[in-house]
């Protein structure tokens, strides 16, 4: 072969090289897709397949996109091209979300409590407030003018003293005297909620003036 012979001769291979079709050092094909995206594969198993041989195909393939492995037939050793590339072009797609978790249950509403207790609220087997309810109540609505709250419940109690009807109706006149006062004077809530409970659940003893005293109460709990 003279010099212009083998001159077009490796003008013709580099030619093929450049195609993704054949040529003398790999065969090229597109593959069903995967996933959505287009898949190619180059299998380099030329006389005059060399290194790098079946990556600048799939380079050449891909143009401007980077070429993104999806398969060999063999792994790369020593720097070596595998026989058979399976890629695709373009940067890969995110990877799968981990499964997703269990979706969080919402923290209980913040609520608060306030326990008004003892003789200075009112004056005993009454339920009027005393000058002194008065101000304590006038200290929570300070204390929270710029809260709005969801549910308000006001649950008066009694000591032991009386009988169990005469205890469950005055609790409930006292709660209902604390909540008239606090939605008159101002405190935001989308409900409001009167109980009576009488002597139930004590939090003092009642055999003790003290223990009476602390029994004697209303509890608020303002829900958020």
């Amino acid at each position: 072969m003279n010099k212009l012979a083998l001159a077009l001769a490796l003008s013709a291979l580099g030619l093929a090289a450049c195609s993704t079709a054949s040529g003398p050092t790999y065969s090229a094909s597109e593959l069903q897709p995967r996933d959505g995206v287009r898949t190619f594969q180059v299998d380099c198993h030329g006389l005059l397949s060399g290194p790098q041989t079946c990556m600048n195909a799939a380079r050449k393939i891909c143009g401007e996109q980077p070429v993104r492995v999806a398969d060999s037939a063999h792994a790369l050793r020593n720097h070596a091209d595998p026989a058979t590339l399976v890629f695709q072009c373009g940067a890969a797609p995110a990877e799968m979300a981990a499964a997703a978790a269990p979706v969080p249950t919402p923290a209980p509403a913040a609520v608060e409590h306030v326990n008004l207790a003892g003789d200075a609220l009112f004056a005993t087997g009454q339920a009027t407030l005393t000058p002194a309810a008065r101000a304590s109540l006038d200290k929570l609505l300070s204390e929270r003018e710029d809260h709005t709250y969801t549910e308000v419940t006001v649950t008066g109690y009694t000591d032991s003293a009386g009988s169990d009807a005469a205890n469950l109706a005055l609790s409930k006149r006292r709660a209902d005297v604390v909540a008239r006062y606090l939605h008159a004077h101002g405190l935001k809530a989308h409900t409001m909620a009167v109980a009576g409970r009488g002597s139930a659940d004590p939090v003092g003893s009642n055999a003790t003036a003290e223990g009476r005293a602390a029994n004697r109460r209303v509890e608020i709990s303002l829900k958020r």
